[in-house]
């Protein structure tokens, strides 16, 4: 399993309550060495798909970092305008095109803050006419040694721009803190206040080839969201991602999730599409195809298929939760998480939750059934055939028929 790593820094109101979060890459790449790109998107990737962005921010705003070129991939208009802040880097170009695209977010309600403000950064950007655009600016306090810099960058903006909101960050001392504050800042980030709190967990290996056959379907003018569906549902990761992203703060619904091709109607063509797109993004700057042999992985669409075809006979009309309660059986061990967690962040039907927390119920019983036949517990199995009134020829059947579907389903070689 890869590990997610992804840092959060607070960023605090001049009460020192708590306003927003930073959220920054972590990885095993060297600072030197580090991707900016491939940052931002595995930032965005982490917290809202394999973390939860309630989760790590409590429904707090966000700044996000953006570079040249994912401003310019168009990465930022995925994204409603109240769902992150971004943080332009100092090193974008102004170009004719950035310059365009800037005044245009800021039309449709994007929040944007210039990052590291100098004086001559703000000459620059005042001269392109693209301050006013702007809801913060953050100034450096380590970058920027000298107060008397800072507090004329201050009055200006102050003065020209009463709007912009001033954030001083990397405030060290209580004595720049106190610097900062007399000089009118109204947001502040820092080590004095806290450093960036690391976050870790684990994520389940999507398969390269899944991410192809959802860029071809994507791409293709008569999007089809039941093939989509389809795909999604054959990749245990990106069905986990699907429903943590529609467990989030933006998209969630009364509406308790039965099926992946429930999940994706709900979701809706254009929602789909953007966070395909952005995986797939990520997927092309990261390129890694993970072997599908993880026994854990293997178990899990195991469990899926043998769930599904026990309850085609004895429970028809639930057959796409049963799938679900297979498949989502494994998460604990697969994820390192309680289930009991692990279920809150997912919206599941009651009835699928029921069984995966093994509660009395015909859902419990088909998936202990499956279960039973895979740790060959015979007493057990044979105790639940008969409560279920099966053929045990039947069920031997249908395990059969499970393992050669996972074999297919986790084959390797391409399938276009």
């Amino acid at each position: 399993m890869g590990k997610i790593m992804l840092a959060k820094q607070p960023i605090l109101n001049r009460k020192k309550e708590l306003f927003a979060y930073e959220l920054l890459y972590r990885g095993d790449a060297p600072v030197e060495q580090l991707d900016g790109d491939f940052a931002t998107i595995d930032v965005m990737v982490n917290a809202f798909l394999n973390i939860g962005i309630k989760q790590l921010t409590d429904d707090y705003p966000v700044f996000i970092n953006f570079t040249e070129n994912l401003l310019k991939e168009g990465i930022v208009q995925q994204f409603d305008p109240g769902d992150l802040i971004i943080e332009v880097l100092e090193t974008v170009e102004l170009t004719d095109e950035i310059i365009a695209l800037i005044k245009k977010l800021a039309r449709q309600g994007y929040r944007l803050a210039l990052d590291d403000v100098t004086s001559q950064l703000f000459e620059v950007w005042e001269s392109a006419d693209l301050i006013r655009y702007l809801t913060f600016i953050k100034v450096d306090f380590f970058q920027i040694r000298s107060r008397f810099i800072r507090q004329k960058l201050a009055r200006t903006v102050r003065a020209k721009y009463p709007h912009i909101r001033l954030l001083a960050e990397k405030i060290e001392t209580n004595e720049t803190y106190k610097e900062a504050l007399a000089d009118g800042y109204h947001y502040f980030q820092g080590y004095f206040f806290m450093r960036p709190k690391l976050m870790e967990s684990v994520e389940i290996p999507s398969y390269y080839f899944t991410y192809l056959r959802l860029i071809q379907q994507i791409d293709q003018k008569d999007f089809d969201l039941i093939k989509v569906a389809d795909l999604i549902q054959m990749d245990l990761s990106l069905s986990y991602k699907l429903l943590k992203l529609i467990n989030s703060p933006f998209y969630r619904r009364m509406t308790r999730i039965y099926s992946i091709h429930q999940a994706v109607v709900l979701l809706g063509q254009e929602e789909i599409k953007k966070w395909l797109y952005i995986l797939a993004l990520r997927e092309n700057y990261q390129r890694r195809d993970i072997d599908g042999t993880s026994a854990l992985i293997k178990s899990s669409y195991y469990r899926a298929k043998m769930c599904e075809s026990l309850a085609e006979k004895v429970a028809p009309d639930l057959k796409q939760e049963a799938f679900l309660v297979g498949y989502f059986s494994q998460l604990p061990a697969i994820l390192l998480q309680p289930i009991d967690k692990l279920l809150n962040s997912l919206s599941l039907d009651y009835q699928i939750e029921q069984a995966l927390l093994e509660q009395p119920g015909l859902l419990t019983d088909i998936y202990q059934l499956a279960v039973a036949f895979e740790e060959v517990n015979w007493k057990r199995l044979d105790d639940l055939i008969v409560r279920l009134k099966l053929d045990q020829e039947v069920v031997y059947q249908d395990y059969q028929n499970a393992q050669k579907w996972v074999q297919h389903i986790l084959k390797t070689e391409s399938p276009l």
